[in-house]
């Protein structure tokens, strides 16, 4: 059974988020829908926030400013969608869902854009505006703590403001996610990223180069109980990568991006309900130059041991 994190303060039934069956497991940022693109660019995104009047950081509203390229925008709260719903216009907002099959409970969190499904306009009695009538064009997978996971309603009173519990967020993040929808978006390329990525060239020169890695990749999640108290010892992660890293903490690295003038690398880990992707991001264009899908609840030596193979790989 899929059930959608409800908001209550909508006074239509209106549920988050999305259609997301048809698409199957999802990587950490997918995009597909590129046939309405014309119609979005030609509408309004509305940024949906808690609060846009604003406690959001400036740091945020700079960064979608600077970076949302593709269409105008415009922050709204989340009771005010329902008055903005009309064709062509678009919504990039948190959501997620949780998924049950018999004893086990899956949820996922994200952030996702998507616009009104044309069809809804063609009905002859229009109802209440439900989640079958969006239509998902893009996702970005969020690594929420296991409280989250346990309540994640409580997405929403952090959201924006507030990374304590996702990991994988922040303003320097946000920056390189942006930068990533605008050039698919740019190029019409949709992507499911349970594909790998992997540009040789780029990767190769982190034989040379640092490649920074957040500190939250040590969290050693127990999936009986959700346990997330024990660390993974650096030496025995790391201890198949024989080229240059750092350890970085995550308001460290999103300060960096923010600041990157050149490009340096970074590593990506996220993990959503049984899902994992590691992903390799140029911090000063948000270009992936590598991504891998797999399944499990921790980063673990294999990982960086494959990613180790594929720097000292010859093309």
């Amino acid at each position: 059974m899929n059930n959608y994190f409800n908001l209550s303060i909508l006074t239509v039934s209106f549920t988050l988020l999305l259609n997301l069956l048809p698409h199957g497991s999802m990587a950490q940022i997918a995009f597909y829908s590129s046939d309405h693109l014309e119609k979005i660019k030609e509408g309004t995104t509305y940024i949906v926030v808690k609060e846009p009047d604003f406690q959001l950081p400036e740091a945020y509203i700079d960064i979608v400013k600077k970076y949302w390229t593709f269409s105008k925008i415009e922050f709204i709260k989340y009771n005010e969608v329902k008055d903005h719903i009309r064709l062509g216009n678009s919504f990039f907002m948190f959501g997620g869902y949780v998924l049950t099959k018999g004893i086990s409970t899956y949820t996922y969190v994200y952030l996702s854009l998507w616009t009104p499904d044309e069809k809804y306009f063609k009905k002859e009695k229009k109802k209440a505006f439900e989640t079958y009538d969006q239509l998902e064009l893009a996702r970005i997978e969020l690594f929420t703590d296991y409280p989250t996971l346990e309540h994640p309603e409580t997405v929403y009173k952090d959201e924006f403001d507030e990374y304590e519990h996702i990991r994988n967020w922040g303003p320097g993040f946000l920056k390189n996610y942006l930068q990533q929808l605008m050039d698919l978006f740019k190029k019409g390329e949709e992507r499911l990223l349970t594909n790998s990525v992997l540009d040789q060239n780029k990767l190769k020169t982190l034989a040379q180069e640092t490649l920074y890695v957040p500190d939250y990749t040590l969290i050693h999640f127990k999936k009986w109980g959700g346990d997330e108290s024990t660390r993974t010892e650096e030496k025995a992660l790391f201890k198949d990568y024989p080229f240059n890293y750092q350890l970085i903490s995550n308001d460290e690295l999103n300060e960096k991006i923010l600041k990157a003038e050149q490009p340096f690398y970074y590593l990506v880990y996220v993990k959503s309900s049984t899902d994992k992707y590691i992903s390799v991001v140029n911090a000063q264009t948000g270009e992936l130059i590598y991504s891998q899908h797999d399944y499990g609840y921790n980063l673990e030596p294999k990982d960086l041991e494959k990613l180790a193979d594929l720097i000292r790989k010859k093309k």
